[in-house]
């Protein structure tokens, strides 16, 4: 035949489409998109489309036909084909890309998406989780932190399903700060107000939920200024249970790495602790200095928490377990204050922390127990007083 003839096409056998169909869930292995319902009319059609990986046949004018030796029978398997939308179909095969979506690129486009259908298909009905976000600004800027991206982070990093039960639009437990004024100062009124909103949505919202046994465990993904991200995590308490999300610089996502560091961390205790004050120091994602701290607050005894190896840095809470030492390092130093320092009446916090250190911060201290936290933010170059825990 020819060099660039064309072979007909023809139907790989319907046991290995219907293979195809089902593991990829009805949906796009490209986009996700459904491939069983018309868009326009909501009848139920197939929309997709079965795409060769190896093309069909060995011939030059079949896409990746002659990349690897396959018989003609494997060229039509399940495992040579993927379910995907007519103009991706048409987009893998044109010869200006076959350089990029190559062979290995689509394979692992392929099974990445049905693993991912087959993992959420065997989820236990039972193990869901309620999605709790809360959006702010840091210094006039936002992050996009829709509905699905918080649902694809907990698909992919916890063996639950997300929920968003508790509004008339489905969007779950939403608290947003955005349009609060004096954002970018930061005073009394601004911090007043974010607390307000807190806990109007954390009273009424969720705590709907709870009283109706509508919550048993909730994902949290917030995005704020940091210390209403610690006073958000003060008033999630023990009812139920809690994982937190990090937004991750490398990636810019919001799925828990698994192939990240993990990192414990180590206390520093002053060598004597006399009035009903002390300080906080967290150097996670950074180091504050002694001499960054306020006047008033200067010479006061000083906890620092860092990690037990290593410099600060941003990276330095990939994981869920360093998220989870942190957090057991502060309850422990909380604990050493009140164990052998009991007349500390107040400890006054700055933080060089990433979004989920915070909030694991404010779900560390117990109010009943611990002194009172004065929660610093940083305006510039100086410190000044936020808001109080107690």
């Amino acid at each position: 035949m020819a060099r660039g003839q064309r072979h007909a096409r023809r139907q790989p056998p319907l046991a290995e489409r219907m293979k195809v169909w089902v593991r990829s869930g009805g949906r796009c292995a490209v986009c996700g998109a459904y491939l069983m319902e018309g868009t326009l009319t909501r009848r139920q059609v197939f929309l997709g489309e079965l795409a060769h990986i190896v093309g069909q046949h060995d011939t030059a004018s079949s896409p990746r036909g002659q990349v690897v030796a396959m018989s003609e029978a494997d060229r039509d398997k399940a495992e040579n084909l993927m379910l995907v939308c007519a103009g991706e179909h048409q987009e893998i095969d044109r010869n200006g890309v076959l350089d990029v979506l190559t062979v290995g690129k689509l394979r692992k486009i392929k099974y990445d998406h049905e693993d991912w259908i087959r993992r959420v298909t065997g989820l236990d009905r039972n193990r869901r989780t309620v999605v709790l976000r809360m959006i702010g600004r840091i210094r006039g800027n936002d992050v996009e932190l829709t509905k699905p991206t918080a649902s694809d982070a907990v698909l992919r990093c916890d063996d639950r399903f997300p929920d968003f039960p508790l509004s008339f639009q489905e969007y779950g437990v939403e608290i947003d700060l955005r349009d609060l004024p004096g954002e970018t100062g930061g005073g009394d009124a601004y911090w007043s107000a974010g607390m307000a909103k807190i806990n109007e949505v954390i009273d009424a919202r969720l705590g709907e939920g709870l009283r109706g046994e509508h919550v048993a465990h909730l994902s949290v993904f917030a995005f704020a200024r940091l210390p209403l991200l610690v006073y958000l995590g003060s008033r999630l308490d023990d009812t139920f249970e809690v994982a937190i999300y990090q937004r991750h610089r490398r990636g810019e996502t919001w799925v828990w790495p698994h192939d990240g560091q993990n990192v414990r961390f180590d206390v520093e205790e002053p060598p004597q602790v006399r009035g009903e004050d002390a300080s906080l120091i967290l150097n996670v994602s950074g180091t504050i200095h002694p001499n960054e701290l306020p006047r008033e607050v200067a010479a006061l005894p000083t906890f620092v928490l860092r990690p037990d190896s290593g410099v600060p840095g941003t990276d330095t809470i990939a994981t869920r377990a360093s998220l989870d030492a942190f957090m057991a390092s502060v309850r422990a130093a909380l604990s050493a204050v009140e164990a052998r320092n009991k007349h500390v009446r107040r400890l006054h916090v700055f933080g060089a922390l990433p979004l989920s250190a915070a909030v694991a911060l404010g779900r560390a201290h117990d109010p009943h127990v611990h002194p009172e936290l004065i929660i610093y933010d940083r305006a510039g170059a100086e410190y000044c007083r936020a808001l109080r825990i107690s």
